[in-house]
């Protein structure tokens, strides 16, 4: 079985967004106030149990792996001095391409900044963003997850 591309597309993200409160309500009317709660609870803690474990369960979704290979630091200089991460809360590749950012942030020395683009229309128009996370610098981008060579490939503009 092929892998899937390894990103969140965001008609997924607004979907969850909009899916999980409109269930939420329903059951509260056809059921009773605590289904509401009840189905909100629910839901959100299934969102932050997703993610978490998520890197553990990325194959038998059909992602493939996500594990990240061991890098050595890298032997030139990034030729970049800001870094933006545009995410969505409720990807699972973001909070890896993050923590992978983070890391090489404190090797390389790039400012480092995130925008969560869930519902920021005009900057998702602005910038052609479908799927997070997308890394930015430069002009150029990158769609998807991303391992740490691949980011320093990127970072240094060496791929």
């Amino acid at each position: 079985m092929k892998a899937m591309k390894q990103q969140c597309y965001l008609l997924n993200v607004w979907f969850t967004w909009l899916a999980l409160p409109a269930i939420a309500i329903l059951m509260g009317v056809l059921v009773d106030w605590w289904a509401f709660l009840l189905i909100l609870l629910v839901g959100v803690s299934a969102q932050i149990t997703y993610i978490r474990v998520f890197p553990k369960v990325s194959r038998l979704l059909g992602y493939g792996s996500v594990e990240d290979a061991a890098v050595e630091p890298p032997k030139h200089s990034v030729t970049v001095s800001k870094v933006t991460l545009y995410t969505a809360n409720v990807c699972p590749f973001c909070p890896i391409v993050r923590q992978r950012l983070l890391e090489l942030q404190r090797n390389l020395g790039f400012e480092l900044s995130e925008v969560d683009v869930s519902f920021h229309l005009g900057l998702i128009r602005e910038k052609g963003i479908r799927s997070v996370p997308v890394i930015e610098t430069d002009g150029r981008l990158w769609i998807g997850n991303a391992t740490t060579a691949q980011l320093v490939s990127f970072l240094t503009n060496t791929n």
